[in-house]
């Protein structure tokens, strides 16, 4: 419920930009997935060294790769071009935005999350990224047998993911599954312990659910197909 106290007011200039970028972020998306298909998605791509190898090992699969740091991207950018891969693509985005700019018909085969920001301070939890929210806004885009990958040195942000994911009926935890590539990254390459997990798709219907991320406005279609 709006109250006083808990109604953010955006200012004009503000929303005009989130418009703004919302718009061209549906455009290039819809350039680059231009009929239904299914596709890889790593969130928070860094420098690329991850979605790369993946491309080359598995060239059948279409890979996307979102972050929100320009220089990341280019370098990205670089890896693909010197590995000649037409199967592996990189788009600046906030992970929620981009989810929201996809037309209908693309679907998830895969979802790969490694090492996200953990934001470690208990007034930044929110700003986290794997909500129950956020898995039920993937189910509706993931069919039966997807997997989530989920990998991070943050112990405590790795036991609020386990204990979400118990209770969610469209993803169940697989301890059987294997870890399709094992490609160190920068952020793994620093981490002295890390923890994985791997996700199966249920046959659940997910629910609608709003997006909305930590400081920004809703979006003008606020909720997901399920």
């Amino acid at each position: 419920m709006l109250t006083p106290e808990n109604c953010v007011v955006y200012q004009p200039e503000f929303l005009a930009t989130i418009a703004q970028r919302r718009a061209h972020l549906r455009v290039e998306v819809s350039a680059l997935l231009p009929s239904p298909q299914p596709i890889v998605w790593e969130i928070g791509c860094g420098h690329g060294h991850f979605l790369v190898r993946y491309a080359e090992l598995f060239p059948a699969k279409f890979c996307v790769g979102v972050d929100l740091i320009l220089d990341r991207l280019e370098r990205s950018d670089r890896k693909r071009d010197r590995a000649q891969l037409d199967n592996c693509h990189f788009i600046r985005a906030e992970a929620r935005e981009f989810l929201l700019s996809l037309s209908a018909g693309i679907t998830f085969e895969e979802i790969w999350v490694l090492f996200p920001d953990p934001w470690p301070k208990a007034r930044h939890n929110k700003n986290r990224l794997l909500k129950t929210e956020f898995f039920e806004a993937i189910a509706g885009r993931a069919g039966e047998g997807a997997r989530f990958y989920f990998r991070t040195d943050h112990l405590e942000y790795f036991a609020e993911v386990e204990s979400i994911v118990a209770n969610l009926k469209t993803w169940r935890r697989d301890p059987a599954a294997p870890w399709l590539l094992e490609q160190e990254t920068v952020f793994q390459a620093r981490a002295p312990e890390y923890y994985s997990l791997v996700l199966v798709r249920t046959s659940d219907p997910a629910r609608k659910v709003e997006l909305v991320a930590p400081g920004l406005p809703p979006p003008t279609t606020p909720t997901l197909p399920a």
